[in-house]
C-alpha cells in the first residue's frame, strides 16, 4: 500500500535566481524575539518551523497546548491533515456544522489556526497576507509525510523567501513505540520513522514516563545512531519549553551544543541503513575545492576523489551540516571574495547553501568544532572517510 505523501511542493518548483539551478538562497539572520521590533513587524522575516513526528507521536497534545495555553508567543499553527483524519482533534479540524475549516481564525491567546487538505503552499501565501498579527509560523506534517519535501518547498519558493525562512524540523516520537516504528521494513525505500529522525534538527522523545531509564537510554542511543547532528529532549504530555521548537535557528547556523560532539555511530541499536558520518577539519579549507566536492557529492549522487563502487550506488543524502575555516570563500550571488571566513553550509537531499558566520570561541570543551556531518542512507563511511583525507591534503591552506 503506497504511502500518502502530501503534495507540498510542485513538481517544477524553481530554485532562487541568485543561486546555481540546486542551490537555496542565502538563510537570513536569525529572528529576534516576540515584542521586539514590533513596529517594523509587516517587514520582518518570519522563521517557519515543520512539526513531524508518526501518529500518536503526541503532536496533537503539543498543538492543543500551543493554541489554548497563555504562553505568551504569537504562532501561526498550520495543521495538515492530508486525508488522515485522525492527524488533528476533531475540536480543531471542524467548525459550522463539520465543515473542514480552511480560512484562519484567531485565537484567544493571541495564535492563529488554520487547517488544510493537500494545500500546504496555499495556507502559508494566504497567512502571509495577515503579516504582521505572528511571530512564528508551525508547519504539523501528516505522519507519513517526507519532511525533506516540506523543507524544500520553504527554502527555495521564490513567493515566499522574502517573507520567510526556514527555521528547522521538529520530529516528535513516542518513547513507547519508536523501537518497533524504526525496526519496520519498508520496500523498496527509507523507513519513514528513520527519514523523519535523519531529517530532524530536533528531537522530541515523548511519553518518556511509558519507558524505564535503561529503555529511554536505548532510545535516546537508537535516535543518534540516526542522527547524531539532532538535539533530543524529553518529554511527557508533550509539555516542553517552546523555545526548544521555534526559532531554532537551525537553517541560519549550527548547534554549538551538538555538532562538534558529533562522532560516528555503528547501528548497535537498531537495524538501520540510515546513519550519521562526521568529517573533522582541523584546519583551513580552500572554498572552492570544498565547494566542488559538496557538489559532486550531493548533485551527482557520487563520493568524489575516489574509485565508484556499487557501494556508492546505493548512497541517498538527506542532511549536510558543516561549521568549516576557509578560504577565499564567496558567497552566492555576491562578488564579494572573503580571504578568510568562518562558513557554515547546510543541505537537504541536492540543495545547499553556504554563508559567513562570527567566528565561534574556542575552549578546551568544544570538541573539534570544525567539521561536516552527513545523514543519509546507505552511506559508505570508509569511502567518505578516505575522500575527505584526500580533500584536507589537496585544499588545506596555512
Amino acid at each position: 500500500m503506497d504511502e500518502e505523501i502530501p503534495e507540498l511542493i510542485p513538481p517544477n518548483a524553481a530554485a532562487e535566481p541568485e543561486s546555481e539551478p540546486i542551490s537555496a538562497a542565502n538563510a537570513a539572520p536569525a529572528a529576534k524575539p516576540e515584542a521586539e521590533n514590533r513596529p517594523d513587524e509587516a517587514d520582518k522575516i518570519v522563521p517557519a518551523t515543520i512539526l513531524t513526528g508518526y501518529l500518536g507521536a503526541g503532536k496533537t497534545t503539543l498543538l492543543n497546548y500551543i493554541l489554548t495555553e497563555e504562553h505568551g508567543k504569537r504562532i501561526a499553527v498550520i495543521m495538515n491533515e492530508f486525508g488522515d483524519s485522525q492527524g488533528i482533534d476533531q475540536s480543531f479540524t471542524s467548525v459550522d456544522n463539520g465543515e473542514m475549516v480552511e480560512e484562519w481564525l484567531d485565537l484567544k491567546n493571541g495564535c492563529l489556526c488554520c487547517t488544510v487538505k493537500d494545500k500546504g503552499l496555499k495556507a502559508i501565501e494566504s497567512l502571509m497576507q495577515r503579516k504582521g498579527k505572528f511571530d512564528y509560523i508551525l508547519l504539523e506534517t501528516t505522519g507519513l509525510a517526507d519532511p525533506g519535501s516540506i523543507a524544500a518547498m520553504l527554502w527555495s519558493n521564490e513567493e515566499l523567501g522574502s517573507d520567510i525562512r526556514l527555521d528547522g524540523i521538529v520530529t516528535m516520537v513516542d518513547a513507547k513505540n519508536i523501537r518497533r516504528q524504526l525496526g519496520e521494513q519498508a520496500v523498496g525505500e527509507m523507513n519513514g520513522a528513520q527519514k523523519q529522525l535523519a531529517f530532524a534538527d530536533r528531537v522530541i522523545v515523548n511519553k518518556t514516563d511509558l519507558v524505564s531509564s535503561g529503555e529511554l537510554q536505548d532510545i535516546d542511543a537508537a535516535i543518534r545512531d540516526i542522527n547524531g547532528a539532532a538535539k533530543l529532549v524529553h518529554a511527557q504530555y508533550a509539555r516542553v519549553n517552546l523555545d526548544h521548537v521555534l526559532s531554532i535557528g537551525a537553517y541560519a547556523g549550527v548547534d554549538p551544543e551538538t555538532l562538534p560532539f558529533v562522532n560516528q555511530h555503528g547501528h548497535h541499536h537498531i537495524d538501520s541503513s540510515i546513519s550519521t558520518v562526521a568529517l573533522n577539519a582541523p584546519g583551513r579549507l580552500h572554498w572552492p575545492a570544498v565547494d566542488e566536492w559538496i557538489q559532486e557529492l550531493l548533485w551527482d549522487a557520487r563520493v568524489p576523489l575516489v574509485d565508484a563502487t556499487d557501494e556508492h550506488r546505493e548512497m541517498e543524502m538527506l542532511r549536510l551540516k558543516a561549521l568549516l575555516s576557509v578560504a577565499d570563500f564567496m558567497p552566492v550571488g555576491s562578488e564579494q571574495k572573503h580571504a578568510q571566513a568562518t562558513v557554515v553550509v547546510q543541505g537537504v537531499r541536492e540543495m545547499y547553501d553556504s554563508f559567513v558566520v562570527p567566528r565561534p570561541q574556542m575552549t578546551e570543551s568544544s570538541g573539534s568544532l570544525y567539521k561536516l556531518v552527513l545523514i543519509g542512507r546507505s552511506l559508505p563511511q570508509d569511502c567518505l572517510l578516505k575522500s575527505w583525507a584526500t580533500l584536507l591534503e589537496k585544499a588545506s591552506v596555512q
